[in-house]
């Protein structure tokens, strides 16, 4: 063929190149799709659930249930997950569906589900979706929601609402009823005793093993006399995380044991116990039973470590409120009971059997 001139060849010879480079390479497209390594739309490998586990089991108390996911391998960014809760291992009932739930950090992606009827079997599982492509679902999980377990409040027994009590009193509720679980629950009370109706602060506090009917705490301390105290006890359920309600607050009066009404003067340090005080039933010279140390015999006792001499302490309980019939018998340092004597002894005060009349 000829050609009128250079040019015209040169331009025809373009042309030609252009349609041959453009049979063997493809023009590539531009923009985010090139960025990709040149795909459309991006390749989702499928989430792997991680929690609840498999054939786990959430207790009812620890709802709402959160799912969480490894994130899926994805050749482009902005991947969106579903996750799928249903009653049976095909899905044909699905109770919850989790739509568009964006991309968690740290290489897992969690969603917190609606709350799920209790003491049942669930199934879930969960897919990738982002770039144009949608992935398919992951490994089926399953859990189970325990039951719904409740407690009621415990009922006070003792001391009830304007009790005077000793010091050390114990504190007895009738047990929580529960319902909800066939099984057997282990349950322990809270015992909570303060000074003030907020049980802020409280002053007193004990943990026990529920009993059969009723449950009882007696405090290892003495507690504040001569004002009001309150008190309450809550059932526990620790297996299964949950609480009754705290049981009616009740208010009482503790004594001191020694002296229930006039309280003598403050002091300590100045006697010394001996033999012959541990709690005993003995038996007299004459055959009477009797419980052993006295009443009087710790009063005395007590008021000789407060700094009173001997017969001023019989004087002081005869004055107020506290008779007896104890003597004091200077020369032989003791005082005389129905059943014993109370003998000072290498400076320490002793108890001591009588042997006769």
């Amino acid at each position: 063929m000829q050609y009128r001139n250079i040019r015209t060849y040169l331009a025809l010879a373009a042309l030609a190149a252009a349609a041959s480079c453009s049979k063997s390479n493809p023009a590539q497209p531009s923009g985010s799709a090139a960025d990709s390594g040149g795909s459309l739309t991006a390749s989702i490998a499928a989430p792997r659930p991680m929690t609840p586990a498999n054939n786990g089991t959430v207790k009812n108390s620890d709802q709402p249930v959160t799912l969480v996911a490894l994130n899926a391998v994805s050749t482009k960014a902005g991947v969106t997950y579903t996750f799928e809760v249903a009653t049976d291992a095909g899905f044909g009932t699905k109770i919850q569906t989790k739509d568009n739930v964006a991309e968690g950090t740290g290489g897992q992606t969690s969603v917190k589900l609606d709350a799920l009827p209790a003491a049942k079997d669930y199934y879930w599982h969960v897919r990738a979706s982002g770039g144009g492509t949608t992935g398919v679902f992951g490994a089926t999980y399953k859990f189970t929601i325990g039951p719904a377990i409740s407690l009621s409040a415990p009922v006070p027994v003792s001391p009830l609402t304007g009790a005077a009590t000793s010091d050390r009193p114990t504190f007895t509720v009738t047990d929580s009823v529960k319902a909800g679980n066939a099984a057997p629950l282990t349950l322990t009370y809270i015992f909570e005793i303060a000074d003030n109706s907020g049980f802020n602060p409280i002053a007193v506090t004990g943990t026990v093993a529920e009993t059969t009917g009723q449950t009882s705490f007696a405090p290892p301390v003495s507690l504040p006399t001569g004002r009001t105290l309150y008190w309450r006890a809550t059932a526990v359920d620790q297996a299964d995380g949950i609480s009754s309600l705290a049981s009616t607050v009740q208010t009482f009066t503790a004594t001191n044991p020694l002296w229930p009404g006039i309280l003598p003067p403050a002091g300590s340090g100045h006697a010394t116990l001996g033999d012959g005080w541990d709690p005993a039933t003995l038996t007299s010279f004459d055959g009477v039973r009797f419980d052993s140390p006295p009443l009087e015999a710790r009063r005395i006792f007590d008021l000789l470590d407060r700094g009173f001499d001997p017969q001023g302490a019989l004087d002081w309980m005869n004055g107020n409120g506290y008779p007896t019939t104890s003597v004091y018998y200077a020369s032989v340092q003791a005082f005389g009971f129905a059943y014993q004597y109370m003998a000072l002894v290498n400076g320490r005060w002793s108890l001591v059997l009588r042997i006769g009349a």
